[in-house]
């Protein structure tokens, strides 16, 4: 596939995804699923802060500063991994929200209950009011919550066009662990998504359905 059909394939696939998610949450119905599937998404993320809660443990004993944590603000029709990077703040990860800082993102401290605001940069939502700590604080991360517009389980994500996140996860340390948070519709048949060289291959997804490992489940 060339790279003008490649662009166009993707087009097309976000407007259909941006379609899909914009009727399944509409309205008070929607925004009832979105709250219930929030509470189903923060009980199935139970491995996730079991991990996070050791790697407190540890870090704090070996008096090193605590794992960090990326999260990301979601729009009304994304999953909600609020709940869960509160819980993840709560219980002493150093948790960041991206921000607009030119073609990388910024990262910036989120103390788990601080209000977000609106942000300055076209094309993004919400962040938080905390210290910045630049565009290499995911050289840190031990964990990434990252959003997608889909993933499938050839382990292709989809997002939404700038290649943000392509290029910050790319800054990840050996043995931190990405997982994409999306809502359960999102997770597509293997070869759903068209995937280009660039493309960081996402290896487990969370949703109100559960957590899964695409990497033990890729030929599902």
């Amino acid at each position: 596939m060339d790279q003008e059909t490649m662009r166009t394939r993707k087009q097309e696939l976000r407007r259909q995804l941006r379609s899909r998610r914009a009727a399944t949450y509409a309205g008070e119905d929607g925004a009832a699923r979105r709250a219930l599937e929030a509470e189903q998404l923060l009980a199935h993320a139970a491995p996730l802060i079991a991990e996070v809660e050791r790697a407190v443990v540890t870090t704090s004993a070996a008096g090193i500063p605590a794992p960090l944590v990326a999260a990301f603000h979601p729009t009304p029709s994304e999953a909600d991994v609020l709940p869960l990077a509160g819980r993840l703040a709560h219980a002493g990860a150093r948790v960041v929200f991206p921000a607009a800082a030119g073609r990388e993102l910024e990262w910036i401290i989120w103390d788990g209950q601080s209000a977000f605001e609106d942000s300055p940069g076209r094309g993004f939502g919400k962040e938080p009011t905390g210290d910045g700590l630049g565009t290499r604080a995911l050289e840190e991360a031990t964990l990434v919550l990252a959003p997608a517009l889909a993933v499938d389980r050839s382990r292709t994500r989809i997002g939404h066009g700038a290649g943000y996140y392509d290029r910050a996860l790319r800054t990840l340390p050996e043995g931190a662990r990405i997982v994409a948070v999306i809502n359960p519709d999102e997770l597509l048949p293997k070869d759903s998504l068209p995937c280009e060289e660039h493309d960081v291959p996402i290896p487990a997804v969370l949703t109100a359905d559960g957590l899964v490992s695409l990497v033990t489940s890729a030929g599902a």
